[in-house]
């Protein structure tokens, strides 16, 4: 079974031409095909505007959601160093820019404009329709509007001022940069259109919905300072009774507990055997070309011998997990299932990483030098080494229940909310992992006054969060780049801050080639 939204027709592929223009033929683009449908024929139906509405969806394969945001969102935070033999890469991750067309970089900004193009044809062109009722209108023009503000939330939070392009875009457009203000409310409007008319759910998995907006509105507002407005979303989430934790933390990662009580909204990767998932990574299939449904993380984010071994995961991350014990005088469980360290046979024996040909039973120094690295999202579990090489298919969970727990604790804390109220959603988080609640455990003392308060639920979010999609937006959000005295604490522990950052680069850099095209688009600050 395939469990992703799959029908594509040519409606949905017709001028899928990518936002940017730094790598367009333009003359490829004058060449037609009689065997197709033509823009002036596919969208001027309902049902063409709903397979367009399934090409928007298609976009979620595109790269971003499955692999890129992981290495932007939380490979340009505190949670990775690098050592890779590409360059590029290794400045990239250690926040030395040397290169600001780097093929993360690159991708990021092109493909998410690439979704927004998909998203802004199926908005226009369900304007100039006839459709067969309102609320079929409705729920379609919901659905777009609550992607397109999904892709402009992360694109605004990666890059700022990135350009505002709210048409059908073509090769030859060189749209004026925005603001970030300007962007956000773009980005508001989009999504509380989505939550007030998208339903509570669908019967097919993988669609947008109320709960879906919500969050990302929610994360709008804590991420511009109105946690105002963001508490009551995330208390709409909560008090909906819709969502649950799931008893087992690592069931959030996992092929075979997908779409379970926690998640809110996650990719729908395919469960086909491996050999059918593959297709080229970093772009979306069109015009008959293999897409990729699987999920590249292991590859670029684990070590040998599946792994690349790009990205190091830094000491402080398993320090951090160590500052306290369970009821039962263990370690936290979240330490063993997000990283492979050096300590993992000690402190979890009988731990068994890729079952199979070439288990891996103890900790092997050649294949990892004493260094720890990423274990979330990988295969370990069930695959032998051999199998696992393959893109995974194990979905990717963009929003989950814990994540809105911890982001509404936060909220009420900014809000003057009782710290013990606040305290309460994070030992919820805590007790699924049999930690003591807060106000019995040797961390009591956070309770006291809000600064102690906030540097725990830090600490508590990087351990629910560590390698998923906010950590580079949080980083921010708690100062670093604009409060002296956070950046100095982020730099204390962090090496490559110490070493690279400078006020400025809690922001990415727009690619050069953005800028060499476009001569209305000036290039962040800092870079």
């Amino acid at each position: 079974m395939i469990k992703y939204i799959k029908t594509i027709s040519a409606a949905a592929l017709v001028g899928a031409a990518v936002f940017a223009t730094s790598s367009c033929n333009e003359s490829l683009l004058e060449l037609s095909d009689p065997n197709k449908l033509t823009a002036d024929v596919a969208w001027n139906t309902q049902a063409g505007v709903e397979s367009g509405l399934t090409g928007a969806y298609h976009t979620l394969y595109n790269s971003f959601y499955t692999n890129l945001n992981a290495y932007m969102c939380s490979g340009q935070s505190d949670e990775f160093t690098s050592d890779s033999p590409d360059n590029e890469l290794k400045s990239l991750i250690n926040l030395n820019y040397t290169n600001y067309d780097q093929r993360w970089n690159l991708y990021t900004y092109n493909l998410l404009y690439q979704a927004i193009f998909r998203a802004n044809q199926v908005i226009i062109h369900a304007e100039e329709i006839e459709w067969s009722s309102e609320d079929k209108k409705t729920d379609v023009l919901a659905q777009a509007r609550a992607l397109r503000g999904m892709h402009y939330y992360y694109l605004t939070m990666l890059y700022k001022k990135a350009p505002l392009v709210d048409w059908i875009s073509a090769p030859s457009d060189q749209p004026n940069e925005s603001t970030f203000e300007i962007n956000c409310k773009f980005v508001e409007d989009d999504l509380k259109y989505a939550a007030e008319k998208l339903p509570e759910s669908y019967s097919e998995v993988g669609r947008v919905n109320k709960y879906h907006a919500l969050c990302f509105l929610g994360k709008l507002y804590m991420n511009t300072g109105d946690f105002a407005a963001a508490k009551d979303c995330f208390k709409k989430v909560i008090e909906s009774g819709k969502y649950s934790l799931t008893a087992n933390y690592r069931d959030n990662f996992r092929h075979d507990t997908e779409n379970n009580s926690e998640s809110i909204f996650e990719i729908q990767n395919s469960d086909e055997s491996p050999n059918k998932i593959g297709g080229f990574w970093g772009m979306i299939g069109n015009d008959g070309a293999d897409c990729n449904f699987g999920n590249w993380r292991e590859r670029f984010m684990s070590a040998s011998p599946v792994g690349f071994g790009d990205y190091i995961v830094p000491d402080w991350t398993v320090e951090m997990y160590k500052d306290e014990k369970t009821r039962d005088g263990g370690y936290d469980v979240r330490l063993r299932d997000n990283i492979v360290y050096p300590d993992l046979w000690k402190d979890f024996p009988g731990e068994v990483l890729y079952p199979g040909d070439g288990q891996i039973t103890a900790w092997r120094d050649d294949l990892w030098k004493k260094q720890s690295w990423c274990r979330k999202y990988c295969t370990d579990y069930y695959l032998d080494t051999k199998a696992a090489t393959n893109p995974n298919a194990i979905n990717v969970r963009i929003l989950r229940y814990a994540d809105v727990l911890l982001s509404y604790a936060e909220c009420l804390a900014e809000t003057g909310a009782s710290l013990a109220d606040a305290a309460k959603y994070i030992d919820m988080v805590r007790e699924r992992v049999n930690l003591y609640p807060l106000a019995e455990s040797i961390h009591k003392d956070c309770l006291k006054d809000k600064k102690s308060f906030m540097r725990r639920l830090q600490k508590e979010r990087g351990k629910e969060l560590m390698f998923e999609y906010d950590r580079f937006f949080d980083l921010r959000r708690w100062g670093l780049g604009t409060d002296a005295e956070y950046t100095e604490y982020v730099k204390s522990y962090s090496e490559k801050h110490r070493l690279n950052f400078v006020p400025g680069r809690e922001w990415l850099p727009f690619p050069q080639k953005e800028v060499n095209n476009n001569p209305n688009l000036t290039q962040n600050d800092s870079f």
